[in-house]
């Protein structure tokens, strides 16, 4: 079921993977209709390969939860998690979904130069209207965007900025301007937050000085490499044996701090270009590192595998058959 799963999280539609990777169906006390939800576990899950969903959900499969006679979840969130920007429950809608997706697998150049298309007056920054626009730009140049479909039907409609983000950004009154450095800032903490949640799923003793084994850490940056199973085992097995006697654990911060390091990875991938690195396998263990392939798991590892395209090529396939059967008959013609 975990091959499954990870399909489903690489080639199906982004409401079908929210469907799927979702455990809650919440009331709307205004409309008397349910809405599916996710909490940020879900979010974490629906993007991590190799993580199984809970047993009894799945599918179109949810708790109903209706806030009027029950207390919202507990989630493990600080006071000023950046999930309860999105609504006072912290809970995420398909609409918050597309936005977080939209925001982890775009780098912030990206939303930098999408400011500025938007930007008139060059003062930095934009109104809530414009930064629909940005939003949708920058969504459409995503492998999860281009794949979206809105679903009337499961009630998994993007509809733009929720209300309470939008208060977060642009005020009660929707008044105020947001700057880059503040949306940035934001996609900072979300980033963070995602890091803390993925670290706090390895660790066996929580506190403040909390660890995680080198082995699991391992295993969090090949995730998203597309290894196959028996090689990632090997890997992962060297790695067990060379820390079994002197063992320190990974730390919170140095796991962020290296997430740091990986956002810089087309930098390290040019340097380590000019020393002539290339050409030795990283899974042969003579202490000597590939550039090739180093580079490729690392960048796979920062963008969370979100922006491979989401068909197995079937979809291109046809395509293909399409475009030779216009120009066979068109050629037929002439």
């Amino acid at each position: 079921i975990v091959e499954y799963e990870n399909r489903i999280r690489a080639y199906s539609t982004p409401d079908k993977i929210f469907r799927y990777f979702a455990t809650l169906k919440v009331l709307n006390s205004e409309t008397s209709e349910y809405e599916i939800c996710m909490t940020p576990a879900d979010f974490v899950r629906s993007i991590t390969p190799g993580v199984k969903q809970p047993d009894g959900l799945g599918l179109d499969q949810f708790r109903k939860f209706d806030p009027k006679h029950e207390d919202y979840p507990e989630l493990e969130l600080g006071e000023h998690s950046i999930f309860y920007k999105l609504g006072q429950s912290g809970l995420i809608s398909f609409s918050d979904y597309i936005l977080l997706l939209t925001v982890l697998s775009t780098p912030q150049r990206n939303f930098e130069i999408a400011f500025q298309m938007f930007d008139l007056n060059g003062d930095g920054n934009v109104d809530a209207e414009e930064f629909e626009k940005v939003q949708q730009i920058v969504m459409n140049q995503t492998s999860m965007g281009m794949r979206h479909r809105d679903r009337s039907t499961t009630g998994n409609v993007n509809k733009g900025v929720s209300s309470a983000l939008s208060t977060f950004f642009f005020g009660p009154d929707a008044k105020k301007k947001l700057t880059v450095e503040n949306f940035l800032d934001f996609q900072l903490q979300l980033q963070r937050e995602i890091l803390q949640i993925e670290f706090e799923r390895f660790v066996t003793e929580p506190g403040p000085n909390a660890t995680i084994k080198e082995k699991e850490f391992g295993a969090i940056l090949l995730a998203y490499a597309g290894l196959p199973d028996n090689k990632k085992v090997r890997m992962l097995k060297r790695v067990k044996k060379s820390y079994k006697d002197h063992s320190k654990g990974i730390t919170l911060n140095e796991y962020i701090d290296f997430w740091k390091f990986l956002k810089s990875i087309n930098d390290v991938d040019t340097a380590l270009s000019f020393y002539h690195l290339a050409g030795v396998s990283i899974d042969k263990d003579d202490g000597q590192l590939s550039n090739k392939e180093f580079v490729h798991v690392m960048k796979q590892r920062v963008m969370r595998g979100l922006e491979k395209p989401k068909d197995t090529g079937f979809v291109k396939l046809i395509n293909a058959m399409i475009k030779c059967a216009i120009y066979q008959t068109t050629s037929m013609f002439d």
